[in-house]
């Protein structure tokens, strides 16, 4: 399933060869050490609570001044971030931890989607969506090049694949061709999270 033009993905970032991935887990850990709230730091270096979260979780490059305002704050050497980095690398590109997930936040269509591969570079994409009562991937029904198939974890769905639409529970699965037009969206009163994967990965 494709993801709007504007969700581009995570460059490497050009500071001691850490990914924003890794680097962001290395300031969560130093914050969390410290019993240092994600407000008190981001008044301290002067930005947004909401920037900061995005760094920890590796979705937005910090510049340098921030990143070393972020040290300050946080009361650790700028380096020790980049200490971090053996242990990084050998998970990078194959581990991804719960709680550091490449994250996208669809605002107003009342989703989220969390990626659970650790690289796009293969040939799937596994995602966890979190879709708000009434919300989903919009009322355009759109298609694209492969495969894709999903589990419902919780709450209730309804597909609609071509003109035809199907209403799926905890439990139910789903398998198609991508080029067949498709939406979705949360029918229920709850949560509803789904598993979904797509061969090859779209962006």
């Amino acid at each position: 399933m494709p993801l709007a033009p504007t969700e581009a993905r995570l460059q490497p970032d050009p500071l001691g060869g850490l990914d924003d991935v890794s680097l962001g887990d290395a300031v969560r850990r130093a914050r969390r050490d410290r019993r240092l709230s994600l407000q008190t730091v981001a008044d301290g270096v002067g930005i947004s609570t909401g920037l900061l979260s995005q760094i920890e979780r590796g979705i937005s490059s910090p510049s340098v001044r921030n990143l070393r305002a972020i040290c300050e704050v946080i009361g650790i050497p700028f380096m020790s971030l980049f200490e971090a980095a053996p242990s990084a690398d050998r998970e990078n590109g194959l581990i991804v931890r719960s709680g550091h997930r490449r994250t996208v936040d669809f605002g107003d269509r009342g989703m989220v989607k969390s990626f659970l591969t650790a690289h796009d570079e293969g040939s799937l994409q596994v995602m966890e969506i979190v879709i708000e009562p009434g919300g989903g991937s919009g009322d355009e029904s759109y298609s694209h090049e492969g495969e894709e198939c999903g589990v419902v974890l919780c709450g209730e769905a309804e597909l609609f694949v071509d003109e035809d639409s199907y209403r799926l529970r905890e439990g139910d699965s789903f398998h198609f061709e991508s080029k067949r037009p498709h939406r979705f969206r949360n029918i229920g009163q709850d949560i509803c999270k789904i598993m979904w994967v797509t061969t090859p990965p779209v962006w």
